[in-house]
């Protein structure tokens, strides 16, 4: 009676579970726990540590610091902190991707950036073309000019007869990181058609 009761559980386990095509429970049974690297302190997310840094930052700033009167240097600095405040969190809260060396938390930071990156357009996209540049110009003061315009297509001679001194002026002012980032793109997309 017990072989037949033993051979009747076998067949009602057999028919609740689906067979797959690798048996990841005796792989599981078979492995034993140990330390790759992947449970280290290291590897951990340390959620509570940079919620204690940032909360002391916000502190610091709040209670001991004298503020400026600069309003331009204060939004500059507000928008940075609340960027940075974006990444931390991120870093943190945002689950692993298949990324994971050199670590995991180096990949949700990109994913981070990017999608800040992603925000940042958009508010861009919602402004004027004027406001744009002008909101540009709070990065960068020298941005906001606009760049000479060079003629590409007027004059095609390599040499010039006419100019003695620099017969090559035509190459020369034409030879810029423009010209060189497109032969190199194009010749570049040359080998992966070839090579596709």
């Amino acid at each position: 009676m017990s072989s037949s009761s033993n051979e009747r559980s076998k067949t009602n386990e057999t028919s609740t579970t689906t067979p797959t095509a690798y048996d990841w429970e005796s792989d599981k049974r078979r492995s034993k726990p140990f330390d790759d690297g992947t449970m280290s302190f290291f590897w951990r997310a340390h959620t509570i540590t940079c919620l204690v840094i940032a909360m002391s930052y916000l502190f610091y700033v709040a209670i001991l610091e004298q503020p400026s009167e600069d309003s331009s240097y204060n939004t500059k600095r507000g928008l940075l902190a609340c960027a940075g405040f974006f990444l931390v969190f991120g870093m943190t809260q945002t689950p692993d991707g298949v990324f994971v060396r050199p670590h995991p938390a180096l990949w949700r930071l990109v994913l981070c950036f990017s999608v800040l990156y992603e925000i940042i357009l958009i508010y861009i996209l919602f402004q004027t073309v004027d406001d744009a540049r002008q909101l540009l110009q709070n990065i960068d003061p020298t941005l906001g000019v606009p760049l000479p315009d060079k003629d590409y297509g007027g004059s095609c001679r390599i040499y010039d007869w006419e100019h003695p001194e620099d017969p090559f002026h035509y190459f020369k002012d034409k030879m810029d990181f423009f010209f060189l980032s497109h032969f190199f793109g194009w010749w570049l997309k040359t080998l992966i058609v070839r090579d596709y």
